[in-house]
């Protein structure tokens, strides 16, 4: 079938004229074909809004073949139906009774007058196929159990006919008076955002020796729409040429001359026709090797099932091909775009439409098929760089991370709050993702790999230098090789890390002194050994994060049995490079002032410290950035009491406590917002026996709760909505960064020096590990060491 409807092109009729055909045929039929139809069921198949696309493939979807291959009911699971959406077809008769759309009050039918006016100036009737009722059923055809539905079957249509006159003037050239309309920019007007045009001429419908008359009627160019804002989809002609049709083509130079093609916020998508088995139609015009290609989608337009009436059968459903049909399918997609995102202009549902769109053909834009087959599914998920909305900026999603450390444990709430976050696509549009996988809590259950690493994979010694002593450590660290071997990850360098603690000791007079490497200042002022804890609960270490550290400090008597240090260290956390966020592979400088007063008595000594540590880029030793960028450093006080008490020369008890208060730096840039006093708590009781079995060893039975939040609130700024004008509207919320629960941890340890060998023993558990509740791990280790 070929239905043909002629038009006339303002300003231009002067000698020649074109009769505008309608798109709605090709030369593979002469006559539309009935298919078999299904009855009706009797009940209503409208299935539960579950996400399922499988639910939505009714009798009345399965009857368009098209629906299914654009992936519609993809769409549909999502809850897009095109609700709320106006769509614009300037076409002609169409059926103002028909219940299959849903009309909206600002449709014009034909004006007799206008149409016999056309008519006369061709010499010839205009044709009364329902070629206009047809192509807005496959936009959007109303989803009630009869015939088929449209791609978007929610929207409202406003139908402007051909021969309506809406928006029209009156114009004399040479004589004639023109009557001129203007149904693309009516329509646009009236709220249509996206406006169909099955319609068109080429090279042979231009018309020569028109009859003589003093009327003629005709219509302004789509592009007038275009260039207001209106997003204008064109069949690509049923030709079979290698290029869109010259209406098509005049309407992109003329673009061009406005500048419209490719800035401004309305666009332009011409459509070409697949069958069934996605092979471009054998009437569908292709995009050809000029500038049409990049506006060019393919759609389905070979069977599609649509109303028609013929004289032999009447009216009913039929089997209909045409790039006219095509255009629907294109039109009824954008209207399930602007269904969820109202804001967007029509450019940027045409570049989505383009971008999202499957590549058929040859790899990239190609003269057949230009940018591809329409992908509803693809339209309507994230395009380009996905951002965290955040109320100071958006954050890229790869550049988004948040590591907290242990002493914040699992941050339930946080956890919870992070579930459900919006992001930004490319165009600006939101969607939710489970954004909690981004939350990365370092307290769990530790691999036995470390404790084996820490303690048997290092070389320690003490010097004696004059009075001045050197104590050294050297470590070779290879932890990160397994994990990152397994995942594939792993550099071609397999060679161990090698750190090294150094630290010299000595005094002057009455002044003491300390400066070293390699380990914290507070682990140096409470004189622990240089070769590192040999816990394996961390019971004789700092709680702090302040890390390896250079440090320096010197001491003065404080009358007869006290002493006081005052010392200063710098470190640096390392970057997180496996994270993936560029922020964090960078190192994090700290800064930790203490003095410590130390009160010595016969049998134990007390002491009492107070420091500030300053962190930039960090937070407690946790790390961020992006969207989840707590803050940009912090300042840490804290006040540690610790005494110890000899019983005998082989017996002792020791307790270690510290509190923290911890004040946030500038709010991060991210969707956590101010945080504030955050206090934290650390306990360490311990007892310890020597010469137990052997004058050279020592048992150790310890009780410790390692550094933990105790209070932490921060508000949490999540976008909730899109306005109308494309504004993320913000929610604020408070939630607690507190664990939820407390590790208690209990370890036995044995250790022996004997003729060279050392001997160690250790059991520990560890109760509700990283302070998250009901997590437990035991650990048991027995190494054996000498040198060689």
């Amino acid at each position: 079938m070929n239905p043909r409807q002629p038009t006339g092109r303002a300003l231009f009729l002067l000698a020649t004229t074109s009769v505008l055909a309608a798109c709605g045929g090709g030369g593979t039929r002469t006559a539309p074909v009935i298919p078999t139809i299904i009855d009706p069921p009797a009940v209503n198949e409208q299935p539960p809004l579950n996400g399922d696309p499988a639910e939505f493939k009714t009798t009345e979807y399965n009857r368009n073949w098209g629906l299914d291959a654009v992936k519609a009911a993809d769409a549909y699971a999502k809850g897009y139906t095109g609700d709320g959406v106006i769509i614009g077809v300037v076409d002609f008769n169409f059926d103002f009774t028909s219940d299959e759309i849903n009309f909206h009050a600002a449709s014009r039918d034909a004006e007799p007058e206008y149409r016999s006016i056309y008519e006369a100036q061709f010499g010839k009737p205009t044709t009364d196929t329902p070629h206009g009722q047809a192509v807005a059923v496959v936009a959007a055809g109303a989803k009630n159990n009869t015939g088929t539905h449209g791609v978007a079957f929610d929207a409202e249509v406003i139908a402007v006919d051909f021969f309506s006159g809406v928006r029209s003037y009156e114009t004399v050239q040479n004589g004639i008076q023109y009557t001129v309309s203007n149904p693309y920019l009516y329509a646009y007007e009236n709220g249509a955002r996206v406006i169909n045009k099955s319609l068109g001429f080429d090279e042979d419908d231009v018309v020569n020796n028109l009859p003589d008359v003093d009327r003629r009627y005709t219509l302004e160019f789509e592009t007038s729409a275009i260039e207001a804002g209106a997003l204008v989809v064109a069949s690509a002609g049923n030709n079979s040429d290698p290029e869109p049709s010259l209406s098509n083509l005049e309407a992109i130079n003329r673009l061009i001359d406005s500048g419209a093609l490719s800035n401004g916020p309305g666009a332009l998508i011409l459509a070409g026709a697949v069958d069934e088995n996605l092979e471009i139609a054998p009437f569908s015009d292709q995009a050809g090797n000029g500038i049409a290609r990049n506006y060019f989608l393919v759609a389905p337009g070979v069977d599609v099932v649509a109303p028609w009436v013929t004289e032999e059968n009447g009216a009913g459903l039929y089997l209909l091909s045409g790039t006219s049909f095509s255009a629907p399918h294109i039109t009824g997609a954008a209207a399930l775009i602007l269904d969820r995102w109202p804001s967007l202009t029509g450019r940027e549902v045409a570049d989505i439409l383009f971008e999202t769109a499957t590549d058929l053909g040859e790899t990239g834009t190609d003269s057949v098929y230009g940018r591809g087959l329409l992908n509803i599914d693809a339209a309507l998920s994230p395009v380009g760089q996905a951002a965290m909305a955040a109320p100071a900026r958006n954050a890229p999603i790869g550049n988004t991370a948040l590591l907290f450390s242990p002493a914040f444990g699992d941050t339930p709430a946080l956890q919870v709050a992070l579930e459900s976050v919006m992001i930004l696509d490319g165009y600006g549009r939101d969607f939710r993702i489970d954004a909690s996988g981004l939350l990365v809590n370092t307290g769990g259950p530790r691999p036995l790999e470390t404790y084996i690493g820490t303690q048997f994979r290092s070389e320690s010694d003490q010097l004696s230098i004059g009075k001045r002593q050197l104590g050294y450590t050297v470590s070779r660290n290879r932890d990160s090789i397994p994990s990152f071997a397994l995942t594939g990850a792993a550099a071609d360098d397999f060679s161990a890390d090698v750190t090294a603690s150094f630290e010299f000791t000595g005094s002057t007079g009455n002044i003491g002194w300390i400066m070293g490497t390699g380990r914290s200042l507070t682990d140096a002022l409470h004189q622990r050994p240089v070769s590192g804890s040999r816990s394996l609960i961390g019971a004789d270490t700092s709680p702090l994060p302040i890390g390896q550290s250079n440090y320096f400090a010197i001491s003065q008597p404080w009358g007869e049995t006290s002493r006081l240090w005052i010392g200063i260290a710098a470190a640096e956390q390392k970057g997180l490079h496996a994270l993936g966020a560029d922020t964090l592979n960078r190192d994090a400088p700290t800064i930790a002032v203490t003095a410590r007063l130390e009160k010595y008595s016969t049998h134990g000594v007390l002491g009492l410290e107070l420091g500030v540590l300053s962190e930039r880029d960090s937070l407690l030793g946790t790390r961020s950035a992006g969207g989840l960028k707590v803050a940009d450093g912090a300042a840490t006080q804290w006040l540690g009491l610790d005494a110890q008490w000899s019983f005998s020369d082989t017996l002792w008890i020791s307790f270690d406590g510290t509190t923290t208060l911890t004040q946030s730096g500038s709010a991060g840039t991210g969707i956590i917002g101010n945080i504030g006093t955050i206090w934290g708590t650390s306990a360490t009781a311990s007892m310890h026996r020597s010469a137990l079995f052997h004058y050279n060893d020592e048992f150790k039975l310890s009780l410790h709760q390692p550094l933990r939040v105790e209070t932490a609130k921060a508000s949490l700024w999540t976008g909730q909505a899109i306005d109308a004008d494309g504004n993320v509207i913000f929610s604020q919320d408070f939630i607690s960064l507190a664990p939820s629960s407390r590790e208690l941890a209990f370890e036995m340890g044995y250790f022996l020096q004997l003729d060279g060998w050392r001997i160690e023993a250790n059991v520990a558990q560890r109760l509700n590990a990283g302070h998250q509740a009901g997590l437990s791990d035991t650990i048991m280790m027995l190494g054996l060491k000498t040198r060689f």
